[in-house]
């Protein structure tokens, strides 16, 4: 026998290199790089603000320590970035971005610009919930959400909007008999119109409406009705939540469908195909910004309402989002159809 025959698993081995010899790791990828944070909507509002504090804070967290920069790329209300993020952007985790939470479920209610799977995606984390509430003026005549499912309450609507679509959808599913009114160029037009006696209400995140108008909180000209959010808040702690007037199980998968995407109400996404230690580094390092004193105080003076989540809690939530029965999407799409591109009811010129 030949002792110095060597097997030929053994040749093979020292032949082809190693899977992970050489492999660069992340912290080596982004040293020295520029990490793009894209915005969905236009400079100045509230994504582009949260993002711009975000990318501050967040270079000193991820590993390799890159340079962060934030581009906009606004159009058709976040999906063109969606889009972007989901055919055009490098898959390499140099890319990641924010468009608005409910676009992930605009493919499954049949928008045609909505040509991705939200799956596939790589959600990085989200800095923050979104509380909605419908609430009356204190001088309505409806004051209550058991009040409004016996009686008409007006309220202002914007478009295709939180101002149109929560309502349209409680009335749907839950039976409520919210009047819509849309045609107003805002949401500061709508409370214009509520003070004047045009409508008696609004439909809104509840972040929005103190920013907007803290004395009429503090002054309890502004009554919520009801809480749309999965866990109560601190504010609204008498008003009933959504699951305490949900009568069914369809009635209730219909409404986690829709609302379960304000639980990640600020979320960033990388593409899909990001090489998993550098999605996991985007992940770590945004985990850590969220915990930092400095963005934390930065937030608070720009008055940013930081309650985070983790960008593996936002793929769970996503998956369960797609598994919903599709004659229950059906059902909610349908529901959304007069704000979605077709006439709607218009205030009176």
């Amino acid at each position: 026998m030949n002792r110095f025959l060597i097997p030929a698993a053994v040749v093979l081995a020292l032949a082809v290199p190693s899977a992970t010899a050489g492999a660069q790791s992340a912290a080596e990828f982004f040293k020295g790089k520029t990490v793009e944070i894209r915005v969905g909507h236009g400079a100045g509002g509230g994504y582009d603000l949260y993002t711009r504090v975000l990318a501050r804070h967040m270079a000193g967290h991820l590993q390799g320590k890159p340079t962060m920069v934030v581009k906009n790329m606004p159009g058709a209300g976040g999906l063109k970035l969606a889009g972007f993020l989901a055919q055009g952007a490098a898959r390499d985790g140099t890319v990641f971005g924010l468009f608005d939470r409910g676009g992930v479920i605009e493919p499954l209610l049949g928008n045609k610009a909505a040509q991705f799977d939200a799956r596939k995606f790589n959600p990085v984390g989200s800095i923050g919930k979104q509380v909605a509430t419908c609430a009356a003026w204190h001088k309505a005549k409806v004051l209550t959400i058991d009040a409004v499912l016996k009686s008409p309450l007006l309220v202002g609507g914007t478009g295709p909007s939180a101002t149109t679509t929560y309502p349209a959808i409680l009335n749907a599913v839950l039976g409520t008999r919210f009047k819509i009114i849309s045609g107003y160029k805002g949401s500061q037009e709508i409370l214009g119109a509520m003070e004047k006696g045009e409508v008696e209400g609004v439909c809104l995140s509840w972040p929005t409406l103190k920013a907007a108008k803290p004395d009429w909180v503090r002054d309890k000209f502004l009554v919520p009705l009801i809480q749309i959010s999965f866990a109560r808040h601190p504010d609204l702690k008498d008003v009933p939540m959504l699951a305490e007037v949900v009568k069914d199980d369809d009635s209730r998968r219909m409404l986690t469908f829709f609302f379960a995407p304000n639980e990640f109400g600020r979320p960033y996404f990388a593409p899909p195909e990001v090489p998993a230690d550098r999605v996991g580094a985007l992940r770590r390092g945004f985990d850590a910004t969220m915990k930092d004193t400095r963005f934390l105080g930065d937030a608070a003076k720009a008055k940013m309402e930081v309650d985070p989540i983790t960008g593996e809690a936002m793929a769970k939530l996503i998956d369960e989002l797609y598994a919903t029965p599709k004659n229950l999407t059906d059902r909610v799409a349908k529901a959304l159809e007069p704000f979605r591109g077709k006439k709607a009811k218009k205030k009176k010129k």
